[in-house]
């Protein structure tokens, strides 16, 4: 009798319980965004990181918040850019898509040197060490952190220099980071021109230690004047200016330092 008056009486409390976390989870409860399954089926779900957020789950929170805006997915470029446009009542919007770029065209056939580095294989590291052996303080060290870092294998290394892929390439922004000379930036993917040069290095120094850097010369200036400038010994573009054609700047340069993709 005694077990038995013990079991129902333990029965009796676990009923109790379990309908007491019952009521408590329907107070409590959360309601969730019908739009945030929507959403999280639209992005990639790679979980980069690359927008800035924790993952893609908490990405779609702060795009239903307000937040963030639909363009902020990099790894799912303009189709998931678009989609989540429509999700979220903002079609319409003009999505500009970026694209990677290397600030360098000296790969390991033209690069000058002072010393040989021989110590880690990164370019973090070599850049510590006396600018890696190199001349050029300002130039790609060839060891591919970026290449490491790029989650989506854009990148890939030629002649120890890196080579973006316009194709794959999410502008995520994690070879900007991973690069310690900074040589890597993201330009308007619809302007197919860049400066491959970051020394600002005087012209007479350059010429010495690099042919295919950038030497202030001022020619790209003078004939585009609307969207090339000389700054600190170096060439740099205004990309808000479109529709301008920059060919006879690339013509002249004369270390054909300006490109066209």
């Amino acid at each position: 009798m005694v077990i038995l008056i013990s079991i129902l009486v333990l029965g009796l409390i676990g009923f109790i319980f379990a309908a007491l976390l019952g009521l408590a989870a329907g107070y409590f409860k959360i309601e969730e965004d019908p739009r945030l399954a929507t959403i999280l089926a639209i992005l990639p779900g790679s979980n980069c990181g690359a927008c800035g957020s924790a993952g893609c789950h908490d990405f779609a929170e702060k795009l239903i918040k307000g937040e963030v805006l639909v363009s902020g997915c990099l790894a799912g470029g303009e189709e998931v850019a678009h989609k989540l446009a429509q999700v979220m009542g903002t079609e319409g919007l003009v999505i500009h898509k970026r694209l990677a770029t290397i600030h360098c065209g000296a790969n390991e056939k033209v690069r000058t040197k002072r010393s040989n580095y021989s110590g880690i294989g990164t370019c973090a590291a070599a850049n510590l060490i006396d600018d890696g052996g190199l001349n050029c303080k300002y130039g790609c060290l060839g060891y591919g952190d970026c290449f490491c870092a790029c989650p989506f294998d854009a990148i890939r290394m030629v002649d120890g220099l890196p080579v973006i892929d316009p194709e794959k390439c999410t502008a995520c922004g994690k070879c900007v980071v991973a690069c310690p000379r900074a040589i890597i930036s993201l330009r308007p993917y619809a302007n197919p021109v860049w400066v491959a040069c970051n020394s600002r290095d005087p012209g007479p120094v350059v010429r010495k230690i690099c042919p295919v850097g950038c030497i202030a010369c001022k020619i790209c200036e003078k004939l585009v004047p609307e969207v090339f400038k000389v700054t600190n010994n170096l060439a740099v573009m205004d990309y808000t200016k479109t529709g301008i054609n920059c060919d006879p700047a690339i013509e002249k340069c004369p270390t054909k330092c300006i490109l066209k993709l």
